[in-house]
C-alpha cells in the first residue's frame, strides 16, 4: 500500500517532466501554409500555424496532434521523443469537389505581438496572407491601403516623400508618420521607406487606434506590420519576369532551402524595376515620372538547439526617379510664377488643363542598408527574445522650385538617417492559455543631418543645415487575462523617454529637449458566441516633437509633441459557416498639438506648427461575403470627420504671433473624408494542376480640403480607380495580366496653395511570368 501511495505521489511529478514543447512548420508544395489547426487529440490544447507556416505547442511525450485544414486530408502525428515536426498536408479532393462551399479561411496577424487570427483579435485590422498579396496584386503599401478602409498612401516630390492618412490623422512632412512602421519586428524610423517596393512576403496588416502601448512613439494612429517569408527547410526557387506599359520592365529571383537539414537555411530575394513613366513635361518633352529601383534581400536562420533560434537579415535599395514634376495650369499670364493666383487655381484636373512644363528636369535617389539579428531563447514557461537592427537610408533631391517655364527658382536637397535599435522582450509560453503576458525595454538612436538649399537665378543659398538626435530609452508591458470564458481583459503601458537634439550648423545654434511619455491601453472582449467577438479599447498615441530651422511668422523655434486619446467599440462576426464576415467598429479621438507643417513664403523655410485642440470621429466596415464557390464578393467602407476645435496661437516674437482660431471648425487638411472598395474575387480550378485567378477592385477617395482654410479654390472632388488582375496558374508556373486606373482617371496626390499639383499615375497595364522550381 505504502509503495502504490509513493507510486501515486509520484505521478503529477513524472507527468509534467514529460510535458515537452513541439514546434516545426506546416506546409503544401514546399509553400507554408498559415491558419493550419494543430490539436493535442482528445483535449482542447490548440495552435494555429502562423503566416509563415510555423506552429508551436506544448505537450506531453505520447500525445497525439491532429491536424486539419480546409480542403486538405485531416493528418494524426505520435509526437515520441521528436522535438521538431514538420508537416507536409495533402489535398483532399473530396473537400474540394464538394458541393457545400467553403467559407473563408482565418487570416493569421501579428498586430499585438502574438501570432492570432484577425477575428479573434479586439482591434480593426486588416491583413492579407501571402496568397491573398499575390492575388490582389499588392507589392508596396500604397495599393494595399487602397483596400484599407480609412487609409491613404501617396508619394509626392521625390522618392521617399511620403503622405499616409489614417483615421484622420495626416503624415507631416519631412517628420514622422502618424504609424508605427514595422519589418520582420523591427520598427523602421525613417518613414522615407514607407512606400518601397514589396515582394516575397508572408504577411501585410495594418491595425488602426492608437498602439504606443505595444509599438511606442509615434503610433498615434496605428500600426503597419510587414513580414517576410522566412527560409525554408526544402528547396525553392522563383523566377519572375515583368512588362507593361511605359516601358516597365520587371525582373526577380527567390531562392530559399537548407544550408544543413532541419538545421541551417537561407533565403536570397531579388527584384529589380525599370519605369521609364507616363507623364510629360511639355516644356522639356521628357518622362518624368520614371523609376528604377534594385533591391537585394539575404536571410540565413540557424536552429541551434529545440530552445535557441537565431536569424539575421541584410537587405539593399538602390532607387532612382522623377522629382519636382508638379503641373500648372498653362493659362496664367505670361507663365508667371506670381500670376498663377486664385484665378487660375484647378484641384480637380479632369476640369481644366493642367500640365508639368518646367525648365528644370528633376531627379531624386534613395540608397537604403538595413540589417537585423534576431535572437530567441525558450525557456520551460517564458520566451525571451532579442532584436537588434542598424538601419541607414540616404536621400538625395534636385529640380525645379517654380514649375515655369522661365528659369527662375530651383531647389536641391539632401536627407540622411542613421538609425540603431535594440529590443529585448519576455513572454509567457506553455500551456496556460488564461493569462498571456510580455515584458521587454527598447534602445533607439536616430542621426538625421538634412540639408535644404534654394537657387534663384545664379544665386545659391541655404535654406536649412542642421543635424537632428534622436534618443528613446522605453520599458513595457502588456497582458491579456481570460476573466471568464468569453471575456478578456488586456492591458498595456510603455514608459518612453526621449531626448531631441538640434545642431543647427547654418545658424551656429544648438537647441535640446526631454519628453518623458507613458502611453496606456485598455481593451475588454467578449466572445458572446463562437462567431461574434464584440469590444471596446482606449489607447494613448504620442508622436514626438522637435525643432524648427528657425522662428519665423508661421513656427516656432520648436514645436510640441502631439498626443491622441482614442476610444473604441468595435464587433467581429462570421456566420453562414464563415461565408459571410462583417467587422466594424466606431472611433472618437481628443487630440492635443495636432502637427501641421508650413513653408514660409519669404524664403521658403520649411517648419511644423501645432493647433491647440483637435476631434476626430469616425467609423469603418469590412465585408467578405462567399457567394458561390467561385464567387466572393468584398466590401468595406470608412468615414472619418477630423477637426481643428481650438487653433491657439504659433509663430513669431511675443505680440506677433500668429493667430489660429481663425481655423476653428475647419476640417483637418489632407484627410480624405470618406474612402470605399468594392471587390470581387475568383478562384476557378479547371483540373488538378490548373486554375484560374480573378480580381477586381473598384476604390473611391472622398473630398480632400488641401489647407485649413477648406477654401473651395483649393478643394479636390472625390475620385474613383478601377484595377484588375487575371492570374492562370499550371502547375508551376503562373502568367498574370494586370491593370491598375483602367479608366485612366485623373486625379491629384497632392496641392498647395500656389495652385501647384501632383498627379496621379495614369492607367498602367502590364503582365508577369512566374516560375517556380
Amino acid at each position: 500500500m505504502k509503495k502504490l501511495l509513493f507510486i501515486l505521489m509520484l505521478m503529477p511529478i513524472v507527468i509534467l517532466a514529460q510535458e515537452k514543447t513541439v514546434s516545426g512548420t506546416v506546409n503544401f508544395n514546399g509553400e507554408p501554409l498559415p491558419g493550419v489547426n494543430i490539436v493535442e487529440k482528445g483535449t482542447t490544447n490548440g495552435v494555429t500555424t502562423d503566416f509563415n507556416g510555423n506552429y508551436e505547442i506544448t505537450t506531453t511525450t505520447n500525445a497525439v496532434l491532429e491536424i486539419s485544414y480546409i480542403g486538405f486530408k485531416k493528418q494524426e502525428v505520435t509526437i515520441g521523443e521528436n522535438a521538431t515536426i514538420n508537416i507536409v498536408m495533402e489535398e483532399d479532393a473530396q473537400q474540394l469537389d464538394n458541393v457545400v462551399v467553403q467559407g473563408f479561411a482565418g487570416v493569421m496577424g501579428k498586430s499585438r505581438k502574438r501570432t492570432a487570427s484577425i477575428q479573434t483579435t479586439p482591434e480593426s485590422v486588416t491583413a492579407f496572407n501571402s496568397d491573398g498579396i499575390e492575388k490582389a496584386g499588392i507589392n508596396n503599401v500604397a495599393n494595399f491601403a487602397n483596400l484599407v478602409p480609412n487609409l491613404k498612401l501617396s508619394e509626392s516630390q521625390a522618392i521617399g516623400v511620403n503622405s499616409l492618412v489614417i483615421r484622420g490623422i495626416p503624415q507631416i512632412r519631412n517628420s514622422d508618420a502618424p504609424v508605427a512602421f514595422v519589418i520582420d519586428g523591427v520598427t523602421i524610423a525613417d518613414p522615407s521607406l514607407l512606400n518601397q517596393e514589396l515582394f516575397d512576403l508572408a504577411l501585410i496588416e495594418v491595425v488602426k487606434g492608437p498602439q504606443g502601448a505595444l509599438y511606442g512613439k509615434n503610433a498615434i494612429g496605428g500600426a503597419i506590420n510587414i513580414y517576410s517569408k522566412e527560409p525554408t527547410n526544402t528547396m525553392q526557387n522563383k523566377v519572375t519576369l515583368g512588362y507593361g506599359n511605359g516601358n516597365a520592365i520587371t525582373g526577380g529571383l527567390v531562392s530559399s532551402g537548407a544550408v544543413k537539414k532541419d538545421k541551417i537555411f537561407y533565403r536570397l530575394s531579388t527584384q529589380y524595376k525599370n519605369f521609364d513613366g507616363l507623364l510629360t513635361n511639355e516644356f522639356l518633352d521628357k518622362k518624368v515620372d520614371f523609376r528604377k529601383e534594385f533591391t537585394l534581400r539575404g536571410q540565413m536562420m540557424f536552429k541551434l538547439s529545440s530552445q535557441f533560434k537565431a536569424s539575421v537579415t541584410a537587405q539593399y535599395i538602390d532607387s532612382k526617379g522623377g522629382a519636382t514634376y508638379y503641373s500648372t495650369n498653362p493659362s496664367s499670364a505670361d507663365n508667371d510664377f506670381f500670376a498663377v493666383g486664385l484665378d487660375y487655381l484647378n484641384p480637380n484636373p479632369e476640369k481644366g488643363d493642367n500640365v508639368i512644363s518646367q525648365d528644370t528636369f528633376g531627379d531624386s535617389e534613395m540608397q537604403n542598408f538595413y540589417t537585423n539579428l534576431n535572437l530567441e531563447y525558450s525557456l520551460e514557461n517564458v520566451k525571451l527574445q532579442s532584436i537588434t537592427s542598424y538601419n541607414n537610408v540616404k536621400r538625395k533631391t534636385v529640380g525645379d522650385l517654380d514649375f515655369m517655364q522661365e528659369f527662375f527658382l530651383d531647389q536641391g536637397e539632401t536627407n540622411d538617417t542613421k538609425s540603431f535599435n535594440q529590443e529585448l522582450r519576455l513572454t509567457n509560453r506553455g500551456t496556460d492559455t488564461k493569462f498571456d503576458w510580455s515584458l521587454g525595454g527598447f534602445y533607439q538612436n536616430i542621426e538625421r543631418p538634412f540639408f535644404q538649399s534654394d537657387y534663384f537665378l545664379s544665386d545659391e543659398w541655404a535654406v536649412t543645415d542642421y543635424v537632428a538626435t534622436f534618443k528613446t530609452l522605453a520599458v513595457f508591458g502588456f497582458f491579456d487575462y481570460k476573466l471568464t470564458d468569453k471575456l478578456t481583459a488586456s492591458a498595456g503601458l510603455r514608459f518612453d523617454s526621449d531626448r531631441f537634439d538640434l545642431d543647427d550648423l547654418l545658424n551656429g545654434q544648438t537647441n535640446e529637449k526631454k519628453e518623458n511619455v507613458l502611453q496606456p491601453k485598455v481593451s475588454l472582449s467578449y466572445q458572446s458566441t463562437e462567431n461574434v467577438l464584440l469590444y471596446a479599447n482606449y489607447g494613448r498615441g504620442y508622436r514626438a516633437g522637435g525643432f524648427n530651422p528657425k522662428v519665423t511668422p508661421l513656427f516656432n523655434r520648436d514645436f510640441k509633441g502631439e498626443f491622441s486619446d482614442n476610444y473604441e467599440v468595435g464587433f467581429k462576426t462570421s456566420s453562414w459557416n464563415n461565408r459571410f464576415i462583417l467587422n466594424g467598429s466606431v472611433f472618437f479621438s481628443d487630440f492635443t498639438n495636432r502637427q501641421q507643417f508650413a513653408i514660409t513664403g519669404d524664403d521658403f523655410t520649411p517648419g511644423n506648427f501645432n493647433y491647440d485642440k483637435s476631434t476626430i470621429v469616425g467609423f469603418e466596415f469590412d465585408t467578405k461575403t462567399r457567394v458561390s464557390k467561385y464567387l466572393d464578393i468584398l466590401f468595406n467602407y470608412g468615414f472619418v470627420k477630423s477637426k481643428i476645435t481650438e487653433g491657439g496661437f504659433t509663430g513669431g516674437e511675443s505680440g506677433t504671433e500668429r493667430d489660429l482660431n481663425q481655423f476653428n471648425d475647419k476640417n483637418t487638411s489632407l484627410v480624405p473624408q470618406n474612402n470605399f472598395n468594392l471587390g470581387l474575387a475568383s478562384n476557378i480550378p479547371f483540373n488538378e494542376k490548373t486554375t484560374l485567378d480573378l480580381s477586381v477592385n473598384y476604390n473611391g477617395t472622398g473630398k480632400i480640403y488641401w489647407e485649413d482654410s477648406n477654401s473651395a479654390d483649393y478643394t479636390s472632388d472625390a475620385y474613383q480607380l478601377l484595377d484588375a488582375q487575371a492570374t492562370l496558374s499550371i502547375n508551376k508556373i503562373k502568367l498574370s495580366l494586370w491593370a491598375r486606373n483602367i479608366l485612366d482617371k485623373k486625379y491629384y496626390l497632392e496641392y498647395s496653395e500656389s495652385g501647384f499639383g501632383w498627379l496621379g499615375t495614369p492607367a498602367t497595364v502590364g503582365t508577369t511570368f512566374t516560375f517556380s522550381f
